[in-house]
């Protein structure tokens, strides 16, 4: 199985320093991988750019965190998707564009580092394009002339582009851009769920159409309607919704653009799947509703193996 995104090295950093890969309190851990039989599980540098940081130090500074964890815990970087056996191993990817600091050569650095997906923004505007937002002038808003480039770079350098946390102005951008296929990696059904960080059906159609995925979020917040006033630590974070979910992309997008991207470490609540080792949990509540073995493999791992083939040829 391929699970497109989790927060943890951040959280690592931002929570608590002492913890590893071996032992934390937290949803991902090698153990916890290995009994949910994760073949590769992406590790996002997630750079928190509030415009109070270095956010290209920063990178570096989540980065070598990331090549200590893997050390520690003898879990190896997959840098070659091609090199994919299913045994347990961490796909490095990057979440918010302004790590960049609007220097392209810095993708070459980031291709070096074996980065196999770059997400363009997180919640904050940066040099290359516009977040997701309540606020629809923003969400109208068009990627940046430096967003058009990291696009056409990371094609030719093979790195496959991320769409989640990215407007709705962008996201056209991008289809209209890319020569390959591209990813959300961990956003749901805005039909569903209206929130600005999931996709609309046309935006499913679309992103399907690219040969591209979207991965499964299980934050809360992005599953169901949270009921005002309840604490982000108390939202549940449900089996049945998830379901919900898929069957909605799947009816609108096919079987081909379902995908994993759970955004463990990066969410919080009542996890009904806490860790990896849960995924059997949803396969086998999605099978009860008649979804076929074969479809549920390609969201398991299949989709998301043929993107990462094909948007690393360069």
């Amino acid at each position: 199985m391929i699970d497109l995104h989790s927060d943890t090295i951040s959280r690592f950093l931002r929570e608590k320093p002492e913890a590893n890969l071996i032992d934390n309190p937290f949803s991902i851990s090698r153990g916890r991988l290995e009994k949910g039989g994760i073949g590769a599980q992406c590790m996002a540098l997630f750079v928190y750019n509030d415009g109070r940081i270095n956010p290209w130090e920063k990178l570096n500074i989540l980065h070598d965190r990331f090549l200590s964890e893997l050390s520690l815990s003898g879990i190896p970087q997959l840098r070659d998707i091609g090199e994919y056996d299913g045994t347990l191993k961490a796909i490095l990817t990057t979440e918010e564009g302004a790590s960049i600091e609007g220097r392209l050569e810095r993708l070459e650095t980031l291709k070096e580092w074996g980065v196999l997906i770059f997400g363009l923004v997180w919640n904050f505007e940066n040099e290359l394009c516009y977040p997701n937002s309540r606020d629809k002038e923003i969400m109208r808003q068009r990627l940046k002339d430096k967003g058009f480039d990291a696009i056409a770079e990371c094609e030719r350098l093979g790195i496959a582009i991320d769409v989640s946390h990215l407007n709705d102005g962008g996201f056209w951008d991008v289809v209209k851009a890319s020569r390959k296929p591209f990813m959300a990696t961990h956003s749901n059904a805005r039909a569903i769920t209206d929130v600005p960080r999931n996709l609309t059906d046309e935006m499913i159609h679309a992103l399907a159409d690219k040969g591209g995925v979207m991965g499964l979020n299980l934050c809360p917040a992005f599953l169901y309607d949270i009921p005002e006033g309840t604490k982000e630590e108390d939202a549940e974070s449900r089996i049945e919704d998830m379901v919900r979910h898929v069957e909605h992309i799947y009816k609108v997008g096919g079987e081909d653009v379902l995908a994993i991207g759970s955004d463990f470490d990066g969410i919080y609540g009542k996890l009904e799947i806490l860790s990896p080792d849960c995924f059997h949990l949803l396969f086998e509540a999605l099978e009860r509703r008649g979804m076929s073995l074969s479809v549920i493999d390609k969201m398991k791992e299949k989709n998301a193996l043929r993107v990462l083939h094909e948007t690393s040829v360069s």
